[in-house]
């Protein structure tokens, strides 16, 4: 049975976890991105089938807009680094890393700040496509993403095309193409 670790606010790392619980696997929640290190060794190596790195419950300080961005990024997105490193040798070969990016305060929220956050988790991804097991896959979902499509997305599966097709009959190619011609009006 696939398993995997799913870090971040504990209301939705619960929730992706149910979700990925509903499709038949198991999940180790972890509320705080500092203690995935102890969950990876306590679940030992090649354990995890994924990782489902959601944003980190995060408290903006400083007294003035650049110490507010420096602690965001230093004490936030940064802080997605080491639990990768601590996440890697927990990581079976051909498993997925989901990284989902979170929401900023209107203070230190720019589309440049979107971007950089982006870029650098996009980098991180390249980085443990590099050091960990064969076969790692990697995706990144915005801040929208809703827990039923994370946990597809951490599965493999596509939730955009999963929703096109959830209306089909689930029948063959021959009734599936009646069902689809029945739906055409010809215009003379």
């Amino acid at each position: 049975m696939p398993h995997f670790l799913v870090s971040g606010i504990g209301e939705l790392a619960a929730k992706v976890a149910a979700e990925l619980r509903g499709h038949g696997h198991t999940a180790v929640e972890v509320d705080d991105i500092g203690d995935v290190p102890r969950a990876c060794v306590e679940a030992g190596a090649a354990a995890f089938d994924g990782y489902v790195q959601l944003p980190a419950t995060f408290t903006v300080s400083g007294s003035n807009a650049v110490d507010r961005v420096h602690h965001f990024f230093a004490d936030g997105v940064l802080a997605r680094f080491p639990a990768m490193t601590a996440a890697l040798p927990a990581l079976r070969p051909g498993s997925r890393i989901t990284f989902v990016m979170g929401v900023l305060p209107p203070e230190v929220s720019t589309d440049d700040d979107v971007a950089a956050r982006s870029a650098l988790v996009r980098v991180l991804g390249h980085a443990a496509r590099a050091d960990g097991p064969p076969d790692l896959r990697v995706s990144v979902l915005g801040s929208g993403a809703s827990p039923q499509e994370i946990a597809l997305t951490a599965l493999g599966r596509q939730p955009e095309w999963e929703a096109l097709t959830a209306g089909f009959s689930g029948g063959s190619y021959a009734d599936w193409r009646v069902e689809l011609l029945g739906m055409m009006s010809a215009e003379m």
